[in-house]
């Protein structure tokens, strides 16, 4: 059985400007989700960042389905229609997607990351660092490279090609990483939205968050990982990250784990607080 993790973020209806999504936008858009469980999706989740619409959809259909694409437009208009009623704050940005495909390990476990942070190269510097550096990843030093796929095609193999990949992320966003061309590791969208499968042969889970226990200074703004209770946009110059944890089986997720709701984190987010006011 292939199994596809669908994931579309989309900012409908913000309170107090961006800082956070209301929550019965939230709840249309699960309630037209839910309805689809059990004959066009396995399994299904709605949760947020800052003011973004997170919609996970778990199904068999591949990862270009037109159903599934239907659905989640209308899960969209549904959210969107309780939004504008009560004329919440939008901002006008596209939809961001990404998603992975699979054949399902015996234990799958894979970490949502999300951001409030729209931009093409977002996740480049993270992906690096998770999939490429073995002072972050150590596994990484016995020889256990990956396959970067940059937005326009270009393919690079990790070791020997990395000096070249860094090249290229600096012009290009990083859209994916794979073991090898049949098992895909991890799926990044334009900002906002990234997912990483977990454990042998990928990096392990505390690797995959570790890369955010030290202050982190991107051109979008200072990375500060934090609980999804906190996952609000209200500092200038610091963005919210949160790492959401999940298993997922025949179909069906078992989670999610709040990641960051963890002290580990309580340095970086210390930093990126004192940090803000130099921006």
């Amino acid at each position: 059985m292939t199994t596809t993790i669908s994931v579309c973020a989309l900012p409908l209806g913000g309170i107090a400007g961006s800082a956070a999504i209301f929550p019965d936008v939230l709840q249309r858009a699960a309630k037209v989700l839910k309805e689809a469980e059990g004959s066009l999706l396995t399994d299904s989740l709605v949760t947020h960042v800052a003011d973004w619409l997170v919609m996970v959809m778990v199904h068999g259909e591949g990862g270009s389905s037109p159903l599934v694409t239907a659905l989640k437009d209308a899960a969209i208009a549904a959210a969107a229609e309780t939004a504008g009623k009560r004329r919440l704050f939008s901002r006008n940005e596209k939809p961001v997607m990404c998603g992975l495909s699979f054949a399902e390990r015996e234990s799958e476990p894979f970490v949502l990351f999300l951001a409030d942070a729209s931009a093409p190269k977002f996740w480049n510097p993270v992906l690096l660092s998770q999939f490429a550096d073995p002072f972050a990843t150590p596994a990484l030093a016995d020889g256990n490279g990956f396959v970067f796929c940059t937005e326009d095609a270009a393919m690079f193999q990790t070791p020997q090609d990395l000096h070249r990949l860094i090249a290229a992320s600096k012009r290009s966003a990083i859209v994916g990483v794979a073991a090898d061309a049949d098992t895909p590791a991890a799926s990044a969208g334009s900002g906002v939205v990234m997912i990483a499968r977990a454990e042998c042969p990928y990096p392990t889970t505390a690797e995959l968050c570790g890369v955010f226990a030290r202050p982190r200074v991107l051109p979008e703004g200072i990375l500060c990982p934090v609980s999804l209770c906190d996952g609000r946009a209200v500092v200038r110059g610091v963005v919210p990250v949160v790492a959401l944890g999940f298993s997922v089986a025949d179909g069906k997720l078992s989670g999610p784990v709040d990641l960051f709701d963890n002290p580990a984190f309580d340095a970086a987010r210390t930093a990126a607080g004192k940090l803000a006011g130099f921006i």
